[in-house]
């Protein structure tokens, strides 16, 4: 069951992700005054606000889905039963049915190229940026690496470990 919100006398459930919207913009507002009261968290809080703007345009996808759904819902509908009407040996018929599938397809392609971004994932570095802020609130015996991470840290740790030698060997 949603939330209901009373405006002009009529009452309307409240979309938890218009709500989830809200409270992210809340927080990219506290955290730019974060930011310009302290000027040592200045990075932190644009990180934060940079991940934020990208769920909120995420969440704002999925509301311009929401509602294409509905209008195509309504749109197929309707053509459904203009389809049924129409004279097959009209030429304005013809005309008509081209103009319905090349608006169609064309449609189709613009609803595609919301998707583009997300189609090759391992150059999405704002998932990185993602976890990075939230890894913020796990504490350190609680952090999983996985194997690459793990043998870059183990290589990393080696190589400080060969340059510590060799500066001791230079003393």
């Amino acid at each position: 069951m949603r939330p209901e919100t009373v405006s002009d006398g009529s009452v309307r459930p409240l979309d938890p992700l218009l709500k989830k919207q809200k409270e992210d913009v809340a927080r990219m507002r506290a955290s730019l005054l974060t930011c310009s009261t302290d000027i040592s968290n200045t990075s932190t809080a644009l990180k934060n606000i940079t991940v934020l703007r990208i769920f909120h345009q995420v969440s704002r996808i999925i509301r311009y889905l929401d509602m294409m759904d509905k209008i195509e819902d309504k749109l197929y509908s309707s053509i459904d039963a203009a389809l049924d009407r129409m004279d097959d040996e009209s030429p304005t018929t013809w005309m008509t049915l081209l103009n319905i599938q090349e608006r169609l397809q064309k449609n189709m392609l613009e609803s595609h190229k919301l998707l583009q971004p997300y189609l090759n994932i391992q150059e999405f570095s704002v998932i990185d940026m993602a976890m990075s802020s939230t890894q913020s609130d796990i504490g350190p015996g609680n952090l999983i690496l996985n194997r690459e991470s793990r043998d870059r840290l183990r290589l990393s740790a080696q190589q400080v470990l060969d340059a510590l030698d060799i500066e001791d060997g230079e003393s």
